[in-house]
C-alpha cells in the first residue's frame, strides 16, 4: 500500500474512532530513521524539501501549507536542519490548527464537480483529483479508497459524494 492512501486511510480511521485520536508526541528515533533515509550525504541533516515527505512516510496528513510554514522549500539544496530539528517540526504539524483539510473544504471541493446539483460527481473526477492533483495517489491506491469508502457509481459513471466524504472524515 502507497504511502499517500496509508495516510488517507490512517486519517479515516481515527476520525472513525478505530484508532486512538489523542495526539502524542511522535516517535524521535522513528523520525530520525526516516531523515536517515534522505540524508545522501551522512551529515545528520535533512534537506528540508523533503520535509512533507517525512511527514507522510509517518502516517501524517499534514498540508502544504504547514510544511512551508515550517520551513519546507521548493527545491533541494536551499535549506537544511538537523535530524533533532525535524522532530520538533513535526511535533509541532501535529498540533498545528488547520494541518490538513476540513470536512466542509471536502463537501465545497466535490460540490465543483457536481454538474447536476444533486450531489453526484462522475467517480473518474475523484480518481483524476486524487491521482493526479496536489499530492498524487497512485491508481492503485486510489482503487483502494474507493472501494472501502465510495458508493458504486450508476450507469453514468457518477456517485453520491457526501457519503465519501463522510465516510472519509468519520462523520458516517
Amino acid at each position: 500500500m502507497g504511502s499517500h492512501f496509508g495516510s488517507y486511510l490512517q486519517f479515516a480511521k481515527v476520525k472513525r474512532g478505530k484508532k486512538s485520536p489523542k495526539f502524542k508526541m511522535v516517535d524521535a528515533e522513528a523520525v530520525k530513521k526516516i531523515c536517515d533515509i534522505y540524508d545522501w550525504d551522512g551529515k545528520g541533516e535533512l534537506d528540508l524539501f523533503f520535509l512533507g515527505d517525512v511527514m507522510y512516510a509517518l502516517g501524517m496528513n499534514t498540508t502544504k501549507k504547514v510544511c512551508v510554514g515550517l520551513g519546507q522549500t521548493d527545491e533541494e539544496g536551499k535549506k537544511f536542519a538537523k535530524f533533532d530539528d525535524i522532530v520538533e517540526k513535526v511535533n509541532a504539524a501535529k498540533v498545528a490548527p488547520d494541518s490538513s483539510g476540513t470536512y466542509h473544504d471536502y463537501v465545497e471541493l466535490l460540490k465543483l464537480y457536481d454538474k447536476n446539483n444533486n450531489g453526484t460527481m462522475m467517480l473518474a473526477e475523484l480518481e483524476n483529483i486524487l491521482a493526479n492533483l496536489g499530492d498524487e495517489i497512485p491508481k492503485e491506491d486510489v482503487q483502494k479508497l474507493f472501494a472501502e469508502l465510495c458508493d458504486p457509481e450508476d450507469e453514468d459513471g457518477f456517485f453520491p459524494y457526501m457519503p465519501f466524504v463522510d465516510r472519509l472524515t468519520g462523520k458516517a
